[in-house]
């Protein structure tokens, strides 16, 4: 019994000893890390806008039968448009009664009911979403909520970011090694956060008493601009000895 637990002891003994080597290799090296960031800029090649129908009526039906009839019109003239990859989908359709105003304390009575249906058109017609716009108002559509231009593939324009923001921390991490008078080693660790697409967004609002009208002779003139994409990126250097 005692030369079995000697034996055991003298084991773990060399194993201790066996391991004494790593453990003293792996010492945490000296390191510089750096972050970099980078911004790219590309034209969009789609355009969307959203615009919608607001109807009222003494009943729900005859709201939701006004505003079904006011939208029908709006879509129809904005497929006529036949403008390139042309998609018109629905964003959202709400029906709620309105309420007469009181100070009173008795319980609100409805005096009617407001229903809306929005629907947004894309098209890589860039140039032409004004026009798609004025279409649509003067079909009938009384709010304009926006126009958004993006890229149909952003990867490309997310890769050379990514390249440029790596590009961007190692330089920031050589000038920290020049100041330090020491030397980059092998790369560590590396990593990039979400490359962020931000498209160009034109936010506009037209309500049933004024903004955009179906009278409306002046084009509505609308600038593009451009879409932008960032990266950042993490790099973590090893230093590999002084000059």
């Amino acid at each position: 019994m005692h030369k079995s637990v000697l034996a055991w002891c003298g084991i773990a003994s060399l194993a201790l000893f066996a391991l004494a080597p790593s453990a003293a290799s792996a010492q945490s090296v000296p390191t510089i890390s750096a972050s970099g960031q980078a911004t790219e800029s590309r034209a969009p090649d789609q355009a969307e806008v959203s615009v919608g129908v607001q109807a009222t009526g003494k009943t729900s039906a005859e709201a939701q039968d006004s505003l079904n009839k006011a939208m029908d019109k709006v879509i129809l003239a904005v497929k006529a448009t036949k403008l390139a990859d042309l998609l018109v989908q629905t964003q959202g359709v709400t029906l709620q009664p309105e309420y007469e105003e009181s100070g009173s304390r008795r319980p609100p009575r409805i005096t009617g009911y407001r229903a809306s249906n929005t629907i947004r058109a894309r098209t890589s017609d860039v140039d032409k979403v004004g026009t798609l716009l004025d279409v649509a108002v003067a079909a009938g559509a009384n709010q304009v909520w926006g126009i958004n231009f993006s890229l149909k593939n952003a990867a490309a324009a997310r890769h050379d970011a990514i390249l440029a923001a790596t590009a961007d921390a190692k330089a920031r991490a050589e000038a920290v090694a020049e100041g330090l008078g020491v030397k980059l080693g092998r790369v560590l660790s590396a990593g990039t956060g979400a490359a962020q697409v931000r498209p160009f967004f034109s936010r506009q609002m037209a309500a049933m008493d004024g903004g955009f009208t179906s009278g409306a002779t002046a084009a509505t003139p609308v600038q593009a601009g451009e879409v932008t994409v960032s990266a950042d990126v993490t790099v973590e250097f090893a230093i590999e000895s002084n000059k």
